[in-house]
């Protein structure tokens, strides 16, 4: 009961100086809205990025050309990594299940007197498996068109739209970098990942890409694998860089020219990014829930003054010192409070509002940032309340009666 009537005196004393109120608050509003919108983003990414990568296996594995730091225009020259490296993978490597090489590039496709420029992969049939990513209409190119250097290719979703044509383009011929192919298939929809559209994409068997576009590019790919068992990537990673290094020439003392990926890798490496971005939040959060903090003393040692004759009178009529010191605090713990709420809000706000009007993925607001951010802001109510409700309840009630 003395709890409801303590928290109704503040409110009428919030509301009475409205304005001043608001402006006390600012900083933990601050930083309980910076607490929430880039907690949400970041929850919204994390939940976005994992749910990307495992769609493609947890027993997928990535190795690209790589060229170490301080090493451009050495003896090393330009990284390479071939079809023959891919191939050595496989035979050499008992736990990888399937092998894709890429050869990645961009090109004209036109489809009679339409035309758009979009991504052409060249690879081999273990793709569709390894990535995950199958045709759902038509059939995807075999190992005869891919040793018999076949003209056909299977389109992305993306494609149909610019150029402006329907599924029933499966057996129409299409121009691609001015050389006459098949469209065999349709790759199912895939969506978009940080606006980039993954469906503008046309792939193609990987040696008559190396056919129209050259030795030269066809010595520059990436390389992806399956493991037969999630288990096993340690222990292919390590076969992997022994068998690149071998075939690559490299000494003791020499980087690998490569680099070999793992999902849980490509996972532990985000979620570090996204500590690390915490940990600066949180330095920012802290600094703005000091200011916040010495605002709500500052203002509450101000009303203690202005209200010293009042605190004069209920000593007077009875009111013991945790009396008022309980009155004070209640004030400052609601002060920081409504604070913090109107914090989450525009943190919410701003979250969506980001993720809405960017190619970043919607936001997500986890139950936890919302109870943190609302148990810190009493926390700053109760820690810069209590000198100035002590102050208040150890005014002598003669002297406080005769303040002017």
């Amino acid at each position: 009961m003395i709890l409801l009537e303590n928290v109704q005196s503040a409110l009428t004393e919030i509301r009475a100086n409205m304005f001043r109120s608001v402006l006390t608050v600012l900083g933990i509003v601050i930083a309980v809205m910076a607490v929430i919108s880039v907690v949400s983003i970041l929850q919204g990414m994390s939940m976005y990025i994992t749910e990307f990568i495992q769609g493609m296996g947890s027993d997928a594995m990535w190795v690209v050309p790589y060229q170490p730091p301080g090493r451009e225009g050495t003896e090393m020259g330009r990284i390479e990594l071939t079809y023959e490296d891919a191939q050595a993978i496989y035979l050499a490597c008992p736990q990888i299940k399937k092998v894709a090489p890429m050869l990645q590039t961009s090109s004209e496709l036109v489809h009679g007197t339409n035309s758009c420029s979009s991504t052409v992969i060249g690879t081999n049939s273990d793709f569709p498996e390894i990535r995950n990513w199958y045709v759902d209409r038509g059939r995807y190119f075999s190992e005869l068109d891919m040793r018999h250097r076949k003209n056909v290719c299977v389109l992305g979703r993306e494609v149909l739209r610019k150029l402006g044509v329907t599924e029933a383009i499966v057996g129409d011929p299409i121009r691609l970098n001015n050389r006459q192919f098949r469209v065999v298939g349709l790759l199912e929809r895939k969506g978009s990942f940080f606006g980039q559209s993954q469906d503008d994409i046309a792939l193609i068997p990987f040696l008559t890409a190396e056919k129209i576009y050259g030795a030269d590019l066809a010595r520059h790919i990436s390389i992806l694998s399956q493991v037969h068992h999630a288990d096993m990537t340690k222990d292919a990673t390590a076969l992997i860089r022994e068998v690149l290094r071998k075939r690559h020439h490299l000494g003791d003392k020499q980087p690998d020219d490569f680099q070999v990926s793992t999902q849980d890798q490509i996972l532990d490496f985000f979620n570090k990014a996204t500590k690390l971005t915490t940990v600066v939040l949180a330095g920012i959060v802290g600094i703005s829930l000091l200011v916040g903090g010495i605002g709500i003393m500052n203002i509450m040692l101000v009303s203690v003054t202005e209200r010293t004759r009042e605190i004069g009178v209920l000593k007077a009529l009875g009111a013991r010192p945790k009396d008022i010191l309980a009155q004070f605090l209640v004030e400052a713990i609601l002060l920081s409070l409504l604070g913090g709420m109107i914090g989450v809000v525009l943190g919410f706000a701003v979250g969506f509002g980001v993720s809405a009007l960017s190619p970043l993925p919607r936001a997500f607001v986890p139950l936890w940032s919302v109870g943190l951010s609302l148990l810190f802001s009493g926390g700053v109510g109760v820690f810069f309340g209590m000198y100035p409700a002590i102050k208040a309840a150890r005014l002598n009630p003669i002297d406080a009666l005769r303040w002017e």
